[in-house]
């Protein structure tokens, strides 16, 4: 499948999440009391991994009970949305994966016999350019990769050191009562 058709189902499906959002609340938007916020720290995974989103803390301070009732009153609400967006998002994925498996064979397989019919037409001087460049080609996609999943991991690193340091912070802060 292009990328430009890749593109356009997930804006569609973007949109129709959107438009659930505003149909869930009313069409408006509300208000909604500024609380305390619950310590959170960024979850960091593996390259290609998929985070959850930020999550609270288990040592987070207790807050009031007015509190705590909206903060459970927005996570069910959350967590409502979040099926329903699943409810209706799982099916559409579950669509474009079976299209995928029916149609790529097909498509790779006349792919194939095209290039086949092309490569034959060409002279063999051609034909080894042609593989020469295929193979600088594809050595430059593997430097590039691997240059990659270094920066990848520099970050990762990095953002292991940043949260660790806050968390030291953190803890000297429980322990001096504040």
């Amino acid at each position: 499948m292009r990328a430009s058709t890749r593109m356009l189902i997930i804006a569609a499906l973007l949109c129709a999440a959107v438009a659930t959002v505003t149909w869930l609340s009313g069409g408006t938007a509300r208000a909604v009391t500024p609380i305390a916020a619950p310590t959170l720290t960024p979850v960091v995974t593996p390259i290609g991994g998929a985070a959850g989103g930020p999550r609270t803390l288990p040592d987070a301070q207790p807050v009031g009970d007015a509190r705590s009732a909206q903060i459970k009153d927005l996570e069910q609400q959350i967590k409502t949305l979040r099926d329903q967006y699943h409810s209706q998002l799982d099916p559409l994925q579950q669509q474009i994966k079976d299209l995928r498996e029916k149609f790529d064979p097909q498509i790779k397989s006349l792919e194939d016999q095209r290039h086949d019919l092309i490569e034959a037409g060409k002279s063999p001087a051609m034909q080894d350019l042609d593989k020469q460049e295929a193979n600088e080609l594809a050595s430059l996609s593997d430097q590039e990769k691997a240059e990659i999943d270094r920066v990848h991991q520099h970050f990762a690193d990095t953002r292991k050191d940043v949260q660790a340091r806050y968390q030291k912070e953190r803890e000297a802060l429980k322990g001096s009562g504040h």
